[in-house]
Formats: structure tokens, C-alpha cells, sequence
């Protein structure tokens, strides 16, 4: 009997062809596990997610939720992780810019060496080819922040790809961030736990993957959100 999976995916304006990797990758994994998806519909702007919805639940389990204004993926990712009932649950972007294989491996570490948070990083790689100077500094930057002076063996906090238990759904249920650092968030407070155990997986990027710019507005918000996490969250 196949192990069921729930794959959460927060929506927020999506380009024309997220419908095909998402069922690209059911077909590549659907004999593997017995996955579901949660997509979270972030307010989008743009038509059409819901009629693609419509269609696309024809063909894989699809389970839809949406709401009105654009909260943030961290505050979308909530309601889809809330709506769980699998055992395993694993967050990507609703485009799945990782390759297949990063995500079964996400899946196997979690299912099969009884881990409560399987954390994504990201090799050199993807800072040589997917990533622009501006914020090949800024990742690496904050990397050197979190490792240095926070002292966290998970330096990668922002990909964005992980996969938990339950006890790890427990503890992402507990962020408050709404927006860039839930992902800081959820391995900082998870790491304080001594009770839940983090295993890094290696993941790799598809190719041609092209990132949105870091609006200086977005880099203030977040580090007052950052402040709040380290001060408000010690424990």
C-alpha cells in the first residue's frame, strides 16, 4: 500500500504553464506514493486558476482553497498545511522549479529514516547558474549570519522545499511570519526544539529557473520580522 502524501502549493499569480508541471510530476512519482495536493490560491490577480482547477481535478486529487487579497506565501502555506491529513506533508512553488528527484527525496527522508523535518539546500550550483549577484549577496550573506552568529546547523533556511511529519507540522503550524522569512522561521524555532530531529537533503533546481527581484521595501519588512523571530522566539 502506497504511503500517502500531501504536496502543499501556495498560488499568487502563476505563469500559463504550472497546470503541466504539476501533473507532470504526479506522473512521475504517483507509483511511488499516494499523493494529494493542496492548492492555496493567494489572491491571485490573474483569471483562470480556478477553471484550471477544475479540470485538473479531473485528472490527479486536488484539493482547492482560495481566498480574497494576496497575504503571503507563508500565511497560504498555513491554510494548505491546516487542511492536511496525510502523515507526510511537503511544500514547493506551485511551478515545481526543483527536479523530481529532489522532491522523492524530500519524500524519502521524511517516510523512511523517521525524520520530523526534511530541510531542502541548495548546492553551489544553483548560486553559479540560477541566481543574479544581487542576491547571490544577499543569500549568502544571511547564510553567513544565520551560521556565525546564530550558530544553526540548517544555513539554507530559504529554500523552498521541505518536508515534515506530523511533530513537523505541528511546528510549522506555530510561524506567524506571513510573508519571505516563515521559511527562517519554521527551522529556527524547529532547531530550538531538541525534541525534533532536521535532516538537510540536497536538492537540485530545473534548468532555465528565473527568480524575482528582492524589492528593497520587501528587505525592510523582513528585517523587522527578524528581529521579531530572534527576540520574541528564543525558546
Amino acid at each position: 500500500m502506497l504511503v500517502p502524501v500531501d504536496i502543499v502549493l501556495p498560488c499568487y499569480n502563476p505563469n500559463d504553464t504550472w497546470h503541466k508541471e504539476l501533473t507532470g510530476f504526479y506522473n512521475a512519482a504517483k507509483h511511488l506514493y499516494a499523493l494529494n495536493f493542496i492548492l492555496v490560491n493567494d489572491g491571485s490577480l490573474t483569471t483562470g486558476v480556478a477553471k484550471t482547477v477544475e479540470q485538473l481535478q479531473q485528472q490527479v486529487p486536488l484539493q482547492y482553497i482560495s481566498y480574497a487579497g494576496n497575504k503571503g506565501k507563508g500565511y497560504a502555506l498555513r491554510q494548505g498545511v491546516q487542511a492536511s491529513q496525510s502523515n507526510v506533508v511537503v511544500y514547493t512553488d506551485v511551478d515545481f522549479p526543483f527536479t523530481t528527484q529532489s522532491m522523492i527525496s524530500v519524500i524519502n527522508v521524511v517516510v523512511n529514516y523517521e525524520c520530523d523535518i526534511a530541510a531542502g539546500y541548495r548546492s553551489e550550483k544553483y548560486y553559479r547558474e540560477n541566481m543574479s549577484f544581487y542576491r547571490k549577496i544577499l543569500s549568502k550573506s544571511f547564510r553567513f549570519f544565520i551560521k556565525r552568529v546564530l550558530g544553526m546547523a540548517i544555513t539554507d533556511t530559504q529554500c523552498g522545499l521541505k518536508g515534515f511529519n506530523k511533530t513537523g507540522r505541528e511546528k510549522f503550524l506555530s510561524t506567524t511570519i506571513n510573508r519571505y522569512l516563515f521559511d527562517f522561521e519554521f527551522i529556527y524555532i524547529s532547531g530550538k526544539d531538541k525534541s525534533i530531529s532536521i535532516m538537510p537533503v540536497e536538492v537540485q533546481l530545473k534548468d532555465n529557473i528565473v527568480f524575482s527581484k528582492m524589492k528593497l521595501k520587501v528587505l525592510v519588512q523582513e528585517s523587522f520580522n527578524l528581529l521579531r523571530i530572534l527576540l520574541f522566539k528564543k525558546k
